[in-house]
């Protein structure tokens, strides 16, 4: 069974090197490397998998997970806000966007997700997934592919008691021609 896995733990060990030797972590990992005698991504992998075994058994879990799809969002949110391009703002808004619709939908069906085993696992892997820059990121396309065209569909509808009364001027959308 070992030597099945094997390849596969090679493969993922290549994928996280890159985030291991640079940056501002690599003190660390360098000074754990020198007291146990264990290559950084061999800790690394460790460390996530006592990660996945806490979320899908430990006490608390659903504030660790809660904990690790807020902490990083709003760090790089505020990263792109003080940035001069407005490109990760953009996918930063993407994301609290569908945050905040996943957060809805978990809250109305609260009792049947909060039954599932390994629940906390599975919504901590979403939530990473979410995170993903770019159009292979899970909030980039929950977001074209779901919430936009609800948007579309909805929005002069709920915009027009509010046009019609003053209330707001009329925001311009993407991709609207009026």
């Amino acid at each position: 069974m070992a030597a099945a896995i094997k390849p596969y733990l090679h493969k993922v060990e290549l994928k996280v090197k890159p985030y291991l030797q640079e940056g501002p972590l690599s003190p660390y990992w360098q000074l754990l490397e020198n007291k146990t005698k264990a290559k950084r991504e061999h800790i690394a992998l460790g460390l996530l998998a006592l990660l996945a075994i806490y979320l899908a058994f430990g006490w608390a879990n659903d504030f660790l997970c809660n904990l690790i799809g807020f902490i990083y969002p709003a760090y790089a949110s505020v990263l792109a806000v003080e940035s001069k391009g407005t490109h990760d703002d953009t996918e930063w808004l993407i994301y609290w966007v569908v945050y905040a619709v996943c957060g809805i939908i978990e809250y109305v069906g609260h009792n049947f997700f909060h039954s599932l085993p390994f629940y906390w696992l599975g919504k901590c892997l979403f939530l990473i997934w979410l995170m993903v820059p770019g159009q292979k990121g899970g909030s980039y396309i929950l977001y074209q592919r779901l919430i936009r065209p609800v948007f579309q569909k909805i929005h002069s509808t709920v915009e027009k008691p509010a046009r019609e009364s003053n209330i707001y001027p009329r925001v311009q959308t993407v991709g609207s021609s009026d």
